[in-house]
């Protein structure tokens, strides 16, 4: 698709084919006009083009202004949501940065600011969990991953609380012990957590520290016990396979666990410098295989819930075929998300990709994820 300046649009304006705001939110059919408020819209969001293989034209393409009207509608909100979520996801990147330089700087963190932080991230996270937990890694401005790992690792923490209906002075406290659970790493050498290839042996027992590290800052602050009992125990795991004390089952708190969960999907799912990303399904799977193992059951129960069992932006193959990406996912049935059809039966890319809504009972169902030879191959026919 080719960009189209915002600057040039005029109202009443209408284009030969779909246009875009970017590959997954589609701002208007061929049929449906420019309108000033949509101008100011795209104005007030910073939108500088919009995508768009059509040609602007005074004459609309098909007339279905009723449908259209519908989708356009939930397309804008949907959008309004989506910059929503990446101002917000910015700003508390600003709040981490700024207060990890102060911490680095005058060995100082103040706990009011974190619950207040915490508190605003749980009405976020409540008023806009789908966009919330899908926040693209490569929209981010954080100085490092650790910090990015470290808020999206609070926002799914705080969701599974939500959902496990824990009372909000719980949630406040799980959720600070969440974006600190990475405190540690400022007291290794940036060498070492910063590497941009697989850490040699000395320095992964290096890494291995930064749980008790982050446990001593934290008592060392004031902040409360179970805070920092949670960012000792993120790297436990239920079979005693994890650190920094291989402890075991009930004697890893609950807290502990559920980060663990939080930390463990994110970090399987972001990208890093000597290890690609994996899709947010496969990530689930690897988690699931580990249930009652490594991981609580309960715990992930409730993240099965809340991302499904295929997670949006996770590219899939229909049982006829067709390639498509998972848009929305399904809380009362997380086996059946809402799909993009991208490409066809027969291989051939969709100009206005339709959506699926995937059901029980239907004649073609999603067979499969994607691998990363598929999905490299996809990204070429598009």
């Amino acid at each position: 698709m080719k960009e189209f300046p915002v600057s040039e649009l005029k109202t009443q304006t209408y284009f030969t084919e779909p246009v875009y705001l970017d590959e997954d939110y589609i701002l208007l059919a061929a049929d449906v006009p420019t309108t000033t408020d949509l101008l100011k819209r795209l104005k007030s969001w910073g939108y500088a083009h919009v995508l768009t293989d059509g040609e602007t034209t005074q004459t609309a393409k098909e007339l279905h202004p009723e449908a259209s009207q519908g989708e356009i509608a939930q397309s804008l909100e949907d959008e309004e949501r989506k910059v929503r979520a990446e101002t917000y996801f910015k700003s508390v990147v600003n709040f981490l940065e700024s207060a990890f330089t102060v911490f680095k700087e005058k060995e100082e963190l103040r706990i009011s600011d974190f619950a207040d932080t915490v508190k605003e991230m749980i009405g976020e996270v409540k008023a806009n969990r789908q966009f919330m937990l899908n926040f693209e890694d490569g929209k981010t401005v954080a100085s490092s991953h650790v910090i990015t790992h470290s808020i999206k690792t609070a926002i799914l923490t705080l969701a599974l609380v939500d959902y496990l209906k824990m009372p909000l002075f719980k949630q406040i406290d799980i959720g600070t012990a969440a974006l600190l659970h990475q405190i540690g790493l400022l007291k290794i050498p940036e060498a070492v957590y910063l590497s941009e290839k697989p850490l040699s042996p000395s320095e992964k027992k290096v890494l291995m520290a930064h749980p008790i590290l982050g446990f001593r800052i934290l008592r060392a602050a004031s902040f409360p016990a179970v805070v920092c009992q949670a960012v000792l125990e993120h790297n436990e795991r239920i079979d005693g396979t994890g650190f920094p004390r291989r402890v075991t089952g009930d004697k890893i708190s609950l807290y502990g666990k559920i980060i663990a969960v939080a930390s463990s999907y994110n970090a399987a799912t972001s990208k890093r410098p000597y290890k690609p990303a994996i899709d947010g399904h496969s990530g689930l799977m690897d988690l699931v295989k580990n249930a009652g193992k490594k991981y609580d059951e309960k715990v992930l129960a409730a993240l099965v819930y809340i991302l499904s069992l295929y997670p949006i932006g996770t590219h899939i193959i229909m049982s006829n075929g067709a390639l498509g990406r998972v848009v929305q996912s399904n809380q009362e049935d997380p086996k059946h998300p809402v799909v993009k059809l991208l490409v066809d039966e027969n291989g051939t890319p969709y100009t206005n990709p339709p959506l699926v809504h995937t059901r029980e009972g239907d004649e073609v169902v999603i067979s499969r994820t994607m691998n990363a030879d598929e999905l490299t191959k996809l990204k070429k026919i598009l």
